[in-house]
């Protein structure tokens, strides 16, 4: 179970208040803040939510201008499917800090997790636009992904593209990319770009097992068992496992 939310709503009450943060916040707060954030950061990375929540509060508790903290609070709610609250944390960081790339991306991220994905284009395309963005090839990734669940497969490859232009291994914009080949059932550049990101990513499971049915496609059943019982070996459980123990028993 979550425990309450601590302090937020003095935090949210600060918005209100064009000089509430000045009045409340000194250069102390803002420091023990800022050390809060990065231990809930660390928190979030070990999905450990609870700790993350708390220590995110206090944060804001802390220094209720902070728009990082507000991100990350978002980040938090979205992770845990509390969809609305994730939404309007990202809300208060844009009101606080208008131009803040990375929340433009988050929330874009957010909205595709609710398949609400013309929504979610106009903040990837804000994110990818700005030149404060450090990973535009996130944003480029995410507005390729969201093209291809809206069917523009031209547009899809066009900003996954883009992604790899800009960062050649990332691994998520290959494997994207060859599912947009895929679905238009060109198998052999699929296959290409599947295997950059098992290549790239030898971890990734799904990359490995799209390879093998690729290939399968392609007509390679040898080639896509040898994928299969490579992914197995490799990895020895997960989802990819389980569904290629699948494929395998129509292979034999």
């Amino acid at each position: 179970m979550f425990k309450p939310l601590l302090g937020i709503s003095s935090a949210f009450l600060c918005l209100s208040l064009v000089s509430c943060a000045s009045l409340m916040t000194n250069d102390r707060d803002i420091e023990k803040s800022r050390l809060h954030l990065q231990l809930a950061a660390d928190r979030l990375n070990e999905r450990d939510y609870n700790k993350a929540l708390e220590a995110t509060n206090e944060a804001l508790r802390l220094d209720p201008s902070s728009a990082a903290a507000y991100n990350h609070l978002a980040l938090i709610y979205m992770e845990t499917k509390r969809f609305p609250k994730s939404e309007e944390a990202f809300m208060n960081a844009l009101k606080l800090q208008p131009e803040y790339p990375e929340v433009w991306n988050n929330l874009g991220v957010l909205y595709n997790r609710q398949e609400k994905y013309r929504q979610a284009v106009t903040y990837f395309e804000k994110a990818a636009a700005s030149e404060k963005y450090l990973t535009p090839e996130n944003a480029y990734t995410n507005l390729g992904y969201a093209h291809y669940k809206l069917n523009d497969l031209n547009r899809a490859k066009l900003y996954h593209t883009k992604a790899l232009d800009i960062s050649p291994q990332f691994c998520l914009a290959s494997k994207n990319l060859g599912d947009v080949y895929a679905k238009e059932k060109k198998y052999p550049k699929a296959a290409e770009y599947f295997q950059k990101a098992a290549v790239h990513c030898p971890l990734f499971q799904e990359s490995h097992y799209k390879l093998g049915l690729v290939m399968m496609k392609m007509g390679q059943k040898k080639t896509a068992k040898a994928q299969f019982e490579k992914l197995i070996e490799r990895h020895k459980n997960g989802t990819f496992v389980d569904r290629s123990h699948e494929v395998l028993k129509y292979l034999q």
